[in-house]
């Protein structure tokens, strides 16, 4: 099955250019307008030229406008297939994703840090099967800063909750830890969207929620 699955999608490049077309169209109706009314003009009460003047200088300017949105639409395509591009290399390799929960095969050990922004006096990772039974839970006291690496117990094959508090002072915050997981395949949703990834045991996450790139799976 091919890993990368291609929805249609809309080229913002030949949508900008479409609309430059219908100006340009536009301008030259009037053109054509215009000379025939000129041809066609009383000698003895001849047409005001300034009209046409302003009506051809905003011709211009809707055709400078046009033509820059087709440059952004351009640049904005170009940027979007370097996108795409890049993440294709990211199938089969581990991301860290922020999560509370996990599809978990048996056996499996995930593994994955916390990031606390400032030193704290307790912080404690707590795995819960779906019915609240506890399966693991590991603490540290006093980190600093930074990122906590964890690595769980061998689960059995089910779905997960992992837990994460940190005491600091009197407060007791909860968060959620960034899991090392697999990038399956990528989608490629209609322009505008994020590029999807398929993440093993989590489902679909947008690219830009990723919160670290990695090593190749092993």
């Amino acid at each position: 099955m091919n890993p990368i699955n291609n929805i249609n999608r809309t080229d913002p490049a030949q949508a900008a250019d479409a609309k430059g077309s219908n100006a340009l169209g536009l301008k030259n109706e009037f053109l054509d307008m215009m000379v025939a009314q000129i041809k066609n003009q009383d000698p003895l009460n001849p047409l005001d030229g300034t009209e046409y003047v302003g009506q051809l200088a905003q011709f211009s300017m809707v055709e400078g406008i046009e033509g820059l949105r087709a440059s952004q639409a351009g640049q904005a395509e170009m940027l979007y297939t370097q996108q795409v591009l890049q993440s294709t290399a990211l199938i089969g390799t581990e991301v860290l994703v922020p999560s509370t929960g996990i599809a978990a095969k048996q056996g499996e050990k995930p593994s994955g840090v916390i990031r606390i922004d400032s030193a704290a006096e307790e912080v404690t990772l707590s795995v819960k099967d779906l019915n609240g039974n506890v399966v693991d839970t590991q603490t540290w006291k006093y980190p600093e800063s930074g990122d906590i690496e964890f690595a769980v117990s061998e689960l059995d094959e089910g779905s997960y909750v992992f837990d994460v508090e940190v005491k600091v002072g009197e407060q007791v915050l909860k968060g959620a830890p960034l899991l090392s997981r697999e990038v399956e395949k990528i989608t490629l949703p209609k322009t505008g969207s994020d590029i999807q990834l398929s993440i093993a045991g989590m489902g679909s996450v947008s690219l830009f929620s990723i919160s670290e790139f990695g090593k190749t799976a092993s």
